[in-house]
């Protein structure tokens, strides 16, 4: 059908068409029959000379495809394993970069980050983080030892607790740990059970990315109801500080339980 819709055909035809109209229907129809002539004769060209493509039409009900922000970044080639230590507070006061002590080099730093921002988003995205994390008999006790420690924390810095909003400050701090557990559990998915030197466990750098990824996401999400729960603020602790505090605790608690059963029910 191409071969036959050639430019030379086209242009033919329409000087056929146009004396017809001319006879028969006057100037201005013979007008518009050279028009749209002369025009598909010049896309023809185009077409054939490679200027010019006709997308398909898409189809209707077409699978949604997950954007880049949505799809997990592959496995950095090189993800060295760390020491990770029980967390301390003051650890997050500074807001420098994860493991900028080590002196990484920037290509690996990008990819590293690159990986734990995908990562991030999904831990952050989870549906019903909370209740799953009730549900289960292995993550829950940890979930509660952790907001056990931050509040205690949080009273010997001074922080005073209100009675009106201490159910959306735990809410909020107990969300925060489920993340640190789920990151957890899947860091032991990969690596199997976490290896210790000590009261030091052996995670990856990518978790160190990620940690401070989810920390700036809670943040965002959950600070307006733990503030709604603080009746008095130390002017020498920020209160901030406690979600990513609860975050790292349970995810440290985890490291010390068995691997997930990523086949149960």
């Amino acid at each position: 059908m191409s071969r036959l819709l050639s430019r030379p055909v086209l242009l033919a035809l329409t000087a056929l068409l146009s004396a017809v109209a001319v006879l028969r229907f006057g100037v201005l129809p013979t007008i518009l029959v050279m028009m749209v002539g002369v025009t598909s004769a010049v896309l023809v060209g185009r077409h054939r000379a490679g200027r010019f493509t006709v997308r398909p039409r898409a189809r209707r009900g077409q699978e949604w495809r997950p954007t880049v922000q949505h799809a997990e970044l592959p496995t950095p080639a090189d993800d060295p394993a760390i020491g990770y230590p029980e967390p301390s507070v003051e650890q997050f006061a500074a807001r420098t970069p994860p493991l900028a002590h080590l002196k990484l080099e920037g290509g690996l730093r990008t990819a590293l980050d690159g990986f734990a921002l995908g990562r991030a988003k999904r831990i952050v995205e989870a549906p019903d983080l909370l209740s799953h994390a009730a549900a289960d008999a292995e993550s829950w006790p940890v979930v509660e030892l952790a907001v056990q420690k931050t509040l205690e924390l949080a009273r010997g810095r001074g922080v005073g607790i209100q009675a009106e909003g201490q159910v959306g400050l735990q809410k909020a701090l107990a969300l925060s740990a489920a993340r640190g557990v789920l990151l957890a559990e899947w860091r032991q998915l990969e690596d199997g059970k976490t290896v210790w030197d000590g009261p030091v466990a052996r995670i990856r750098a990518s978790d160190a990315f990620t940690i401070q990824r989810v920390s700036e996401a809670t943040e965002r999400q959950q600070l307006p109801d733990l503030f709604a729960g603080i009746a008095r603020r130390p002017q020498d602790f920020e209160v901030r500080l406690l979600l990513p505090y609860a975050l790292t605790t349970a995810f440290y608690l985890r490291l010390q339980g068995n691997p997930p059963n990523a086949f149960a029910a």
